[in-house]
């Protein structure tokens, strides 16, 4: 059965809907909308001074080793690498987040479209590279963000229970697709003040 994609993270947003503190309702907001930007194939927005900071770093690790993306454009360079290879769009399932002033925790199972040709170039055993394939893993995550909620850095934890299917071609999921669907719920990005500002206006329309 083909994922409904405008389900991807439902836990973020129940978790965004029992929270009072606008720091930690900004960090989740904006880990939000980064998420939809990414499976959208939408960099730009990612990389964008409302989401992150100049001089990003994302540490990936993973069972084959360490591996960091220093700096803006070492980052912009891996999404535009995913766009190039066709894996943008994934999902997630069974996740458990959490959310702190420092920034966002997460643990969940992946699950990304690849394109065999790349799977196969990669060296995994694929016998159809024209088809597409799922590839499903756990993975944790902590994100610092700095004071106005902005991503400082990404550190990733992938596990080694990685496994690959061949996707039937009515369930693959396309970043198309995914802009049909998840732009039209895509939120702005948030600070701690604008969460704050919003919030009181609610409590004043109410009274």
């Amino acid at each position: 059965m083909k994922f409904d994609i405008t389900k991807r993270m439902p836990e973020v947003d129940r978790l965004i809907a029992t929270l009072d503190n606008p720091r930690h309702i900004a960090i989740l907001e904006n880990y939000r909308r980064h998420a939809i930007l990414e499976v959208c194939a939408m960099w730009e927005g990612i990389v964008a001074p409302d989401l992150m900071v100049p001089h990003p770093v994302y540490r990936f690790h993973m069972p084959e080793g360490l591996r960091i993306l220093d700096g803006m454009e070492a980052v912009v360079n891996e999404y535009k690498g995913f766009i190039t290879s066709g894996t943008t769009v994934m999902y997630h399932l069974d996740e458990h987040v959490a959310v702190s002033d420092q920034g966002l925790f997460t643990e969940y199972v992946v699950e990304r479209f690849w394109p065999g040709q790349v799977l196969r170039s990669l060296g995994d055993d694929i016998d159809d590279p024209e088809a597409i394939y799922v590839v499903r893993l756990t993975q944790a995550m902590f994100w610092p963000f700095d004071e106005l909620a902005r991503v400082v850095e990404e550190r990733v934890y992938k596990g080694s229970d990685r496994t690959i299917r061949k996707c039937p071609a009515d369930e693959v999921i396309t970043y198309q697709e995914c802009r049909e669907k998840l732009l039209p719920v895509l939120r702005p990005a948030a600070t701690p003040q604008s969460v704050a500002a919003a919030r009181k206006l609610k409590l004043i329309a109410a009274e």
